[in-house]
């Protein structure tokens, strides 16, 4: 029987290490003066700094994990890449754990953003979906949103104007993953946008609107009223 201590295990927690980290100091001062991507590109080429940064996410409320995602701005150097590649077994076999035990609700153009949005509980379907809205899933941009409550103030679909502020919008903690494409560029590589609108949430609980007059509740997967948590620092306290 799999025990929960043991369902992501604490060697997954940590992200690979970087070739080129000890180049991270030279990254400010060398791109002073700097004031377009391409420039940033050649310095980024000529002194080995990498284009991407340590961030870190809540799994409960005693542990974190690290992954590697990609600085703005910046290109992908080959060492940038061979990062990804080698620690993109670690990162889905996380996030396939947390979508079988939690469900994953995939959006597109054409989903849907109400309880009629249902979760896949495999991560293989979620990758299908993202390849099905003409990605190629290169990289996985995670971010944690914390649990937010607030009054409504967004339109929502058969309710009166008059009604909006009527209601709270409840968010509870989840994950939103945004897949991307790798376009070539000299010397690597660079996040292909614009994009489809492509995303998966693994959510702890149903995001709601809830009626302060009369306790009906709709659920609504287009709330957007969280922000991303910093990922640079997780408090003790944060967990998903």
């Amino acid at each position: 029987m799999l025990k929960l201590d043991t369902f992501i295990s604490d060697e997954l927690l940590f992200a690979q290490p970087h070739p080129l980290a000890e180049n991270n100091s030279l990254s400010l001062a060398a791109f002073e003066g700097a004031t377009s991507d391409e420039e940033v590109w050649e310095i980024q080429k000529r002194d080995r700094i990498s284009g991407l940064h340590k961030r870190i996410s809540p799994l409960d409320y005693a542990k974190v994990w690290e992954y590697w995602w990609c600085i703005p701005g910046r290109m992908l150097l080959p060492e940038d890449m061979e990062v990804l590649r080698s620690d993109r077994q670690r990162i889905e076999t996380i996030l396939e754990q947390l979508v079988w035990l939690l469900g994953g609700h995939c959006l597109g153009i054409n989903s849907h953003f109400d309880r009629q949005n249902q979760p896949l509980y495999d991560w293989q379907e979620v990758l299908q979906f993202v390849t099905q809205s003409g990605l190629t899933a290169d990289v996985i941009d995670i971010d944690f949103f914390p649990t937010s409550l607030q009054r409504n103030n967004k339109p929502i679909a058969n309710i009166p104007q008059e009604e909006i502020s009527h209601y709270i919008a409840i968010e509870p903690a989840h994950l939103h993953l945004e897949f991307f494409s790798l376009q070539p560029i000299d010397g690597g590589f660079k996040l292909q946008e614009p994009k489809p609108l492509c995303s998966c949430q693994i959510w702890t609980g149903k995001p709601l609107l809830k009626n302060m007059k009369t306790g009906e509740t709709f659920t609504r997967y287009d709330l957007c009223i969280s922000s991303p948590y910093d990922t640079i620092g997780i408090p003790s306290a944060i967990f998903l």
